[in-house]
């Protein structure tokens, strides 16, 4: 869980820290739109099968920086992880600033997502939901913070999101927890974000 939290709420987005606590709805048909993104989104593969082969590599190497891009981010959302998002992103545009990462999505969910009647009330159709944290990671290990989650543009407290992470994220996956610093994926050694792109030493 660990690696996947990372993937999305890393290298790709704090947003799907956000959609965690609803890992369970159905997965909706892929939009029309992430059809023009799909060299953007096999440009960032290509630099994580990178990054899988330089932590198998035996022997010792010197240091090696990646980049990531804003535009790869969004195309790596809405193509290589869209089997792993419990709704159909409609749109995101992930913002990169100083130490931080955000992402404003719109998303579907389907009319029978959760199976529980009440709840598919509430969350059934489409929604726009926003999600920033501060994101770093150096001597391999990383360290998120989440700042502000809005559910169609309004603030949904901490506490809330801990408890349902609490309730459907932890029975499946006991050990995340958004409080404790996390080893890094395929060797990564750091992470910095400035604007516009996320640095990887690996």
């Amino acid at each position: 869980m660990r690696r996947s939290l990372w993937a999305t709420a890393a290298i790709v987005l704090a947003g799907t820290a956000g959609i965690l606590v609803l890992r369970n709805v159905t997965v909706l048909p892929r939009p029309a739109q992430a059809e023009a993104s799909d060299r953007s989104a096999a440009i960032l593969q290509a630099k994580i099968d990178t990054l899988k082969k330089a932590e198998k590599a035996k022997g010792p190497r010197s240091p090696q920086t990646m980049e990531v891009s804003e535009v790869e981010l969004e195309s790596y959302v809405l193509n290589g992880l869209r089997e792993d998002i419990p709704a159909r992103v409609d749109s995101i545009d992930v913002q990169l600033t100083d130490g931080a990462v955000a992402a404003d999505s719109k998303l579907t969910f389907a009319s029978d997502s959760t199976g529980n009647p009440m709840l598919d009330a509430l969350i059934a159709g489409t929604h726009t939901l926003f999600v920033k944290g501060k994101l770093s990671a150096k001597a391999n290990q990383g360290q998120f913070e989440l700042q502000d989650v809005r559910v169609d543009g309004i603030p949904v407290p901490n506490v809330l999101i801990e408890t349902l992470i609490a309730k459907y994220v932890k029975p499946k996956y006991p050990d995340v927890d958004l409080k404790k610093p996390f080893t890094m994926p395929w060797g990564i050694d750091s992470l910095t974000i400035t604007p516009g792109k996320a640095t990887i030493v690996y």
